[in-house]
């Protein structure tokens, strides 16, 4: 009765509080480091779970606090548009409407101590009934009311067949270098009511949710076959690839490291500087689309065995920007425009420099321009129809009687012909 009792007051209170607030991946603790969420054991999946399935997500974080936590998590499910439902918890949750994490590990002969948690969902505690989107929930046990962690994921029943592909439209100018989708979305259930008005399409691109398309309705209509192919709307800009670095190793410079340091009991990486590429030619680049892969040379458990570091980025640029901020970005900086990412210019070096606390591992990342709450990922990037790119594509349906967006499919495409 008491986790069916605190879990009843915390739903009471997230309903009041933020009913109309939209639950992207956050942290709002500066001690939890490498939040993720995946499915099964691939570290770089989507975290998307297959309604009634018998695989598993997992949630995994670090806590560079120097006493263990007790921490506690729920899950709240939330509209397409990652806003809080008007459900109750009883009718998306199956067993307990919280409960702490159990599976912890200390750091082992590491300079930076961290204790590494582990919540694997759906358990026998916890399970969700329905589709849609959820929004993993982390608090300390003894105090519930402040959330330390939101993570997305997502539960799909899959209903469709979707079938999609990407034209890469290289006009021969920087504006006009886009990558125009194409999807068709055939669905094969009877059992959805007006579904012309009530279907809802979201394409994402590289998991960056300031990239992402939502075309109002089909353009073409053949049975139970939809069609979305308005290239004037359905589009977005090429980019460029990834830079990346390799921080596997502590005592050897990997790619793309030119200096590495131990100071004041820690590592200390220095990049090879970057510079403006907005006119340099495409080059491609094998990449992993703005993702991350926790590693460590020599090293079987890396989750535990991995260093955290000081990496130091450097954007070589004769003058400030007049307007606008440059921001690291990517999945390192949890796709957030945050203190801990911005750069600041040194006027003596000619450059933006910025430092980040990480954890060993392969990396991907690009320099992002914040102009007035707008970002630009081609200022600096560049942008050609070329650039291998990542676009996954989701389908709901707002099911009126049942007063929810369910997910009804997903597909992954690429942009780079095979």
């Amino acid at each position: 009765m008491k986790k069916i009792g605190l879990g009843i007051l915390f739903s009471v209170l997230i309903n009041t509080v933020f009913s109309q607030e939209a639950f992207y991946d956050k942290v709002f603790d500066r001690n939890i480091k490498t939040v993720l969420m995946y499915s099964e054991n691939n570290d770089i999946s989507l975290p998307i779970w297959d309604l009634g399935s018998s695989k598993k997500l997992t949630l995994s974080f670090d806590d560079l606090n120097t006493d263990t936590r007790d921490f506690s998590y729920t899950i709240v499910h939330c509209s397409s548009d990652w806003t809080l439902t008007d459900l109750d918890k009883s009718e998306y949750i199956d067993g307990y409407f919280d409960d702490q994490i159990s599976e912890y590990q200390s750091s082992f002969n590491t300079t930076i101590n961290y204790t590494h948690y582990i919540l694997q969902l759906p358990n026998d505690y916890m399970r969700p009934m329905i589709s849609g989107n959820y929004v993993v929930q982390v608090f300390e046990s003894s105090n519930p009311e402040k959330i330390l962690i939101n993570k997305q994921f997502r539960v799909v029943e899959r209903k469709t067949d979707i079938k999609a592909l990407v034209r890469n439209m290289n006009q021969g100018s920087y504006f006009y270098n886009d990558q125009e989708l194409e999807i068709v979305v055939d669905y094969f259930e009877n059992e959805f009511y007006d579904i012309t008005q009530n279907i809802k399409i979201e394409v994402i691109k590289n998991r960056n949710r300031f990239e992402t398309l939502k075309p109002e309705k089909p353009d073409m209509i053949n049975q139970k076959e939809f069609t979305y192919n308005n290239f004037t709307s359905l589009k977005l800009k090429g980019g460029n690839e990834f830079h990346h670095f390799n921080i596997k190793n502590i005592h050897h410079a990997g790619e793309n490291i030119i200096n590495i340091n131990f100071l004041n009991y820690e590592y200390h990486f220095q990049l090879l500087a970057n510079k403006d590429r907005s006119f340099d030619d495409y080059i491609y680049k094998s990449d992993l689309n703005g993702l991350f892969k926790i590693d460590a040379s020599q090293s079987q458990y890396p989750e535990t065995e991995a260093d955290y570091c000081w990496v130091y980025f450097t954007l070589n640029m004769d003058v400030p920007m007049q307007l606008g901020d440059i921001y690291i970005w990517g999945a390192l900086s949890n796709y957030e425009f945050a203190e801990g990412n911005k750069m600041t210019y040194n006027f003596e070096q000619k450059a933006y420099e910025g430092r980040m606390l990480i954890k060993q591992g392969y990396y991907n990342y690009q320099y992002a321009l914040l102009e007035k709450g707008k970002p630009d990922f081609t200022y600096i990037e560049g942008n050609h129809a070329q650039t291998e790119n990542s676009y996954i594509i989701y389908v709901y349906y707002h099911d009126f009687r049942g007063g929810y967006d369910r997910l009804i499919g997903q597909i992954e495409i690429n942009s780079k012909p095979v």
